[in-house]
């Protein structure tokens, strides 16, 4: 349970700390932290995340992170104190109808107020989370409601099961792939949430399909993998005659699902855990809906490899030149160190276990372009609703959930200034995470747009040199300063062997900017 306490939620601790056996408790410095921890165990573990706020503020802290969820398809559960009924509309402290604005970013959002339909409630909301299409669920509790006693019947039963897509979709999706020269198949979060990553490789093997991975889906086909072409997007995207996506949204991450050169655009293909998830903004070419595992597995029995013989050839050849255009930044000694220097001795770090966190605008861009897992369910980012201050949460609730692994987090110095705060959570609850800031005292990805628009740039300027080591050294972890590349490695050795919160402070160079091809608007 990750919570920041109130009194309006102090029966919940009781069963908490009362229950056989007893359930952790993780106590944060702000509520959005609470929420975005109980995501991170939720993609992580695939398993519901509950986090617990007080009436008012608890809540209205809450919205971002609860939005953050909503975006990310997570199943979470937050549960809520309220005002008492009997004083409302007295002004009582902190009385807030929490509804009507979870009620937009949740699958359902309600007030229990009888005390018998506490447990049934409770049972509706973490079920609710689990269903397909996952997400958060909201209910708060009134004061009394909680305070009371009842004895009830506790809900019990198994989840259903998730139902299957139709074989019709699914058969024409298979005349689909046997008509293209150029397929190319997209993979997205929903595939490692809905259980679905061996399934989706098992196709893609079979179907010999260039995929690309995007999102949780990041490590279904491990790094180096001959079907991996996410190095090589812009021109599978370009050149596509057929583009497969299932398990994320045809949002700006994917050109609004518009792919293929404009003379001759590709046929697209959208799959999703449900209905509601299919795109309707775009026109598509067929469509599935339903269990992720399901559709991979008639695929793979519907459909037979195809496609022109040169195309994945053409693709690897692509990323492979991708990536050597990367080789003289990865290793650059420059100072001011550029960004990709970092990520040259991070990657040689990391083992395939690692979980890595990316919170920050440019600088969490290349990890985005340089970070590829050996394992799904890996990565974790903001998501498409770019909500800056998620990595302290996350690292809390990553480490939770892989206790043995190294756990990586990503922040720009703008994002620090979000939730640096909660190391002091990750101090007190003995929770080590190497943090990294990229430190160049600025808001890059506002700063360079700016001045690229109007010439100059205004409120993108951060304190240069800011000692982030010093606040998490103050607050009970550990931390250093590196200006140059040969600090690097050494630092990153002992961060991992340090045992508590960690953070290295990399000053980076602010004209070193993110080459990127879309501002997503």
């Amino acid at each position: 349970m990750f919570t920041l306490s109130g009194g309006h939620v102090f029966p919940l601790y009781d069963a908490a700390v009362k229950a056989d056996p007893p359930l952790r408790l993780v106590d944060v410095r702000h509520e959005q932290t609470a929420v975005f921890a109980a995501e991170a165990t939720a993609r992580l573990t695939r398993a519901p995340g509950l986090a617990v706020v007080t009436a008012g503020p608890g809540v209205t802290n809450s919205v971002s992170a609860v939005t953050t969820a909503w975006f990310n398809g997570a199943p979470v559960v937050l549960l809520g104190g309220r005002a008492p009924d009997y004083l409302w509309g007295k002004g009582a402290l902190q009385e807030m109808d929490h509804v009507p604005l979870l009620a937009p970013v949740t699958k359902r959002a309600w007030t229990e107020h009888d005390k018998l339909s506490v447990a049934a409630s409770v049972d509706e909301a973490f079920r609710l989370a689990l269903t397909p299409h996952r997400g958060p669920v909201f209910c708060d509790f009134p004061l009394e409601t909680i305070y009371d006693q009842a004895e009830v019947e506790l809900p019990d039963g198994p989840m259903p099961a998730p139902a299957g897509p139709d074989a019709d979709d699914v058969a024409r999706i298979a005349a689909l792939l046997a008509a293209a020269r150029r397929p190319v198949l997209v993979l997205g979060s929903d595939v490692w949430l809905g259980g679905a990553e061996e399934a989706a490789r098992a196709a893609a093997e079979t179907l010999r399909l260039p995929v690309i991975t995007n999102g949780q889906a990041r490590g279904v086909l491990p790094r180096g993998h001959e079907l991996l072409v996410t190095r090589a997007r812009s021109v599978a995207f370009a050149e596509a005659d057929l583009v497969i996506v299932a398990g994320v949204p045809l949002d700006f991450r994917l050109r609004y699902g518009s792919f293929g050169p404009k003379e001759a655009p590709a046929r697209v293909v959208h799959v999703a855990d449900a209905p509601e998830g299919i795109a309707s903004h775009c026109a598509l070419a067929a469509s599935a809906a339903g269990d992720l595992a399901a559709f991979f597995t008639l695929l793979a029995e519907a459909a037979r490899p195809g496609g022109d013989p040169d195309w994945l050839g053409r693709l690897g050849a692509a990323g492979r030149a991708s990536v050597a255009a990367d080789a003289d930044l990865l290793a650059s000694d420059a100072t001011p160190l550029h960004p990709m220097r970092v990520y040259g001795e991070l990657l040689k770090a990391l083992d395939d276990d690692a979980v890595v966190i990316g919170d920050g605008g440019d600088f969490v861009s290349f990890a985005g372009r340089l970070v590829e897992p050996a394992r799904p369910g890996r990565w974790l980012d903001p998501g498409p609703f770019g909500c800056l201050g998620t990595g302290l949460g996350y690292a809390i609730g990553a480490r939770l959930a892989h206790p043995s692994s190294q756990i990586v987090l990503l922040l720009g110095d703008g994002a620090a200034g979000l939730s640096l705060m909660d190391a002091d959570t990750l101090a007190r609850h003995n929770l080590p995470v190497v943090i990294i800031v990229g430190n160049n005292g600025a808001w890059g990805l506002e700063k360079g747009p700016m001045r690229a628009v109007y010439g100059y740039d205004v409120a993108a300027d951060l304190r240069p040199g800011t000692r982030y080591d010093e606040v998490v050294r103050g607050l009970g972890g550990a931390g250093e300063l590196i200006t140059s590349p040969a600090e690097i490695a050494p630092a990153l050795r002992r961060a991992f062997a340090s045992g508590v919160p960690y953070l290295l402070n990399v000053i980076t160079d602010v004209d070193a900017q993110y080459p990127r091809t879309t501002t997503g608007v």
